[in-house]
C-alpha cells in the first residue's frame, strides 16, 4: 500500500492524502481557522489527517511549488489583505519598482500593522530582505520541507517538492474522468514556478509539455481589473464574471479594443501584442471614464475570445480534441463554456477548485504518477475523483454536544431524526435551510453537505437569501443542484459534458428557465449545475428526489453555507453560530433539524 501526503502553503493552504492512487482525503486550512483564503503551512490540516487516517508507513510527503515567495508568505497576503491593502501594494511597492526604478522591500510596506497576523510557522531570518535568486528559494525550500517532515514524522529524504505547474497538470489529468485517455492538458494562471501557462500532451500514458509561456497574462489582467473595479483580487474575480452579462454589446464593443491591444494568440501560445510597463496603473488610466459593467463585459468577452482561439489552435496543432484545464483561469466557468462550444473540442473537464486550492492534491497525484515514491504506476493507475466529499465529518454525538453547549433546544425548535421527506416539504413551502451533514466538500463550491438550500423556482428567494443571509451583490446568480435524471431537461448539453462539481456553465432550456428561475444567471439564463448522482451522495440525492416528488422539480437552489467574508463552515459549532447570525429558517445538523420557529 502506497501512502502519499501532498501539501500546499500558499493562499488557501491545504493538505491531501492519496492511497494507492486514490484520493481519500483533502482539506483546507481555512475550515479550521475560519480565516478565508488562509495562507501558510497547513498545520491544522495535518493534525486532522494524523487524527483521522492511518499514516503509518507513509511513503512520501510532497510539497507544491518550488519558488514560494517568503515575503508574501510572511505577510500572509490573501489572508490578511483588504481591498485597500491590495491598492496600497500597487502604490507603495509595484509603482516604485516598475515605474520609478526604485528598490522597495515588500515587507517594509506592512511593518507595524497591528491588524495583520504574520506567519510564525517558518523561520524567516535571512529571507525577508531579498528573495530573488534561486539560492534563496532553495534554502527556503529546505525550511519548508524540514518542517513538513518533522510534523509528519518522516525522514527528511522522504519529503520532496514538485513544481507548481506539475501540480496543476497532474491534478487536472488524474482527478478527471479522462485520465485514461489521450488528452491535452492546459494550465493558465497568474504565476507558477516558471510560467503562467502551459500546454502538455498526455498520449500513450506519457505527459509531455510542449509549451510554457510567461506572456499569457490573461489571469493577471483579470485580477487587476477586479481591483480597478473595487473588488478583491484572487477572490472576487467571479463577481466580475457575474457582472459581465448585464452589459450591452453596443457598450462592450467600445471598451473591447483597449483589451485587444494587449495580447494576441500566436500558434499555441498567448503573447504580448503591445506590452505595457505595468497592468494596474496602465489599465486604470486607459479605462478611465468607462462604466463598470461595460468594463466587466468587455474583459469577459476578450477572455473568451482569446481562450477560444488558443484552444482551437492547440487542438489543430496536437490533433487531440479532449481537454483538461487547470490553474486559476480555469475557474472562469463562462470562459470554459465558450471553449467547450468550439467545433474543435469534443470534451472539456475542469476539476473542483482548479486554482491553487488544489495544489496539494496535484502534488500527491504527481508523486504517484511520476514514481517519486517506489511503485509509481503512471496516470492510468490513479483513480479519478468520484466525488469531492473528502474533508471533515462529525458524528451525531458531536452535533448534539455542540447543540447542548449553545443551548439550541432552549432557543429554537429541534426535531430529532428529521428525515428528507420533512425537509423537502419545508423547502417546497418556502423555507431557506442550511445543511451540515456528511463529509465536507473540498474546494470553494458547496455540494450539498455544507450548503444553504432553497426552492429554485421563486426569484424572490434570491433577495431573501441576499438580504438575510449571504449579503451578496445584487447581480450575482445562485446555482442549482440537480438530479442526473433531470439534467437534460434543464441544461443544453449536446456533447454530454460532465458537471458533478459546479465547474462548468450551460445554457438553460425553457423548462430550466421556469423551474430554476432563482438558480440561474438572470441576465443570460446560464446555469452552473451540480449534477447529483445517487452513487456520489445518496442522502443528498434522496433529498432532491423527495423535493421532486412534491414539486415535480428535480433540483434545489444551492449556495455555500457561510456568511459574507467567512469560509464555508467547518464545525457544528460554527454551523450553529452562522445560523444564529443569519436569517435562515432552518438548519439540518446531522440527523437533527433546527427550526427558528415551530411551524410544522
Amino acid at each position: 500500500m502506497t501512502k502519499i501526503i501532498g501539501l500546499s502553503d500558499s493562499h488557501d493552504a491545504s493538505a491531501a492524502l492519496i492511497v494507492d492512487g486514490k484520493m481519500v482525503a483533502a482539506v483546507q486550512e481555512e475550515r479550521f481557522t475560519n480565516v478565508k483564503n488562509e495562507f501558510g503551512f497547513p498545520y491544522h490540516c495535518i493534525q486532522w489527517l494524523k487524527a483521522n487516517h492511518d499514516l503509518s508507513d507513509l511513503d512520501l510527503v510532497v510539497f507544491a511549488t518550488q519558488r514560494t515567495n517568503p515575503q508574501i508568505a510572511y505577510v500572509r497576503r490573501e489572508a490578511n489583505y483588504s481591498i485597500k491593502d491590495w491598492i496600497h501594494e500597487q502604490h507603495a511597492y509595484w509603482k516604485p519598482r516598475l515605474l520609478e526604478g526604485k528598490d522597495v522591500n515588500f515587507v517594509d510596506i506592512f511593518k507595524g500593522r497591528t491588524d495583520f497576523t504574520f506567519d510564525s510557522h517558518y523561520n524567516y531570518e535571512g529571507y525577508l530582505e531579498d528573495y530573488g535568486d534561486w539560492e534563496v528559494h532553495r534554502r527556503f525550500q529546505e525550511e519548508r520541507l524540514g518542517l513538513a517532515a518533522a510534523e509528519l514524522g518522516v525522514a527528511r529524504d522522504r519529503a520532496v517538492i514538485v513544481s507548481h505547474e506539475d501540480c496543476h497538470k497532474y491534478y487536472a489529468l488524474c482527478a478527471s474522468p479522462l485520465h485514461d485517455q489521450d488528452v491535452c492538458v492546459v494550465t493558465a494562471e497568474g504565476m507558477g514556478d516558471y510560467s503562467n501557462a502551459t500546454v502538455s500532451v498526455f498520449r500513450d500514458g506519457r505527459m509531455e509539455e510542449i509549451s510554457a509561456s510567461l506572456e499569457n497574462r490573461l489571469a493577471t489582467l483579470y485580477r487587476y481589473i477586479t481591483l480597478i473595479l473595487g473588488m478583491k483580487p484572487n477572490e472576487h474575480e467571479y463577481k466580475v464574471m457575474g457582472l459581465a452579462p448585464y452589459a450591452k454589446m453596443f457598450d462592450v464593443e467600445k471598451v473591447l479594443p483597449i483589451f485587444e491591444d494587449l495580447m494576441e494568440v500566436e500558434g499555441i501560445e498567448v503573447r504580448w501584442r503591445n506590452k505595457p510597463r505595468d497592468l494596474y496603473f496602465t489599465m486604470q488610466e486607459r479605462l478611465e471614464g468607462y462604466r463598470f459593467d461595460h468594463i466587466a463585459g468587455a474583459l469577459q468577452l476578450y477572455l473568451e475570445n482569446m481562450l477560444r482561439q488558443w484552444f482551437a489552435n492547440i487542438a489543430r496543432h496536437t490533433g487531440l480534441r479532449r481537454f483538461v484545464f487547470a490553474g486559476g483561469l480555469a475557474q472562469n466557468i463562462k470562459a470554459c463554456m465558450s471553449v467547450a462550444e468550439l467545433d474543435e473540442v469534443d470534451d472539456l473537464f475542469v476539476c473542483p477548485a482548479s486554482g491553487d486550492t488544489s495544489l496539494s492534491v496535484g502534488a500527491a497525484y504527481c508523486a504517484h504518477v511520476t514514481g517519486l515514491e517506489s511503485g509509481g504506476g503512471g496516470a492510468r493507475s490513479t483513480r479519478p475523483l468520484e466525488h469531492a466529499y473528502l474533508g471533515m465529518e462529525f458524528t451525531q454525538e458531536d452535533c448534539e454536544r455542540a447543540m447542548a453547549e449553545a443551548d439550541v433546544a432552549g432557543r429554537y425548535h429541534v426535531i430529532p431524526r428529521a428525515g428528507n421527506t420533512l425537509v423537502a416539504r419545508l423547502l417546497a413551502g418556502g423555507f431557506v435551510m442550511a445543511r451540515f451533514k456528511g463529509r465536507m466538500e473540498f474546494g470553494m463550491r458547496a455540494l450539498g453537505n455544507r450548503s444553504i438550500l432553497a426552492d429554485p423556482r421563486d426569484p424572490a428567494t434570491v433577495k431573501k437569501i441576499n438580504d438575510k443571509i449571504k449579503k451578496r451583490d445584487f447581480w450575482m446568480p445562485f446555482t442549482p443542484s440537480m438530479l442526473d435524471t433531470h439534467a437534460d431537461r434543464y441544461i443544453v448539453n449536446p456533447k454530454g459534458l460532465r458537471s458533478p462539481f459546479m465547474t462548468m456553465a450551460f445554457n438553460s432550456t425553457p423548462l430550466g428557465r421556469r423551474d430554476l428561475a432563482a438558480a440561474m444567471h438572470p441576465a443570460d439564463y446560464t446555469v452552473r449545475p451540480q449534477i447529483v448522482t445517487a452513487e456520489a451522495n445518496p442522502d443528498y440525492h434522496d433529498l432532491i428526489s423527495q423535493f421532486a416528488v412534491l414539486t415535480g422539480v428535480g433540483a434545489l437552489l444551492n449556495t455555500s453555507f457561510n456568511l459574507s467574508g467567512s469560509p464555508i463552515v467547518g464545525t457544528p459549532a460554527r454551523a450553529i453560530e452562522t445560523f444564529d447570525n443569519s436569517g435562515l429558517d432552518g438548519l439540518i445538523l446531522g440527523d437533527s433539524l433546527v427550526l427558528r420557529h415551530k411551524e410544522c
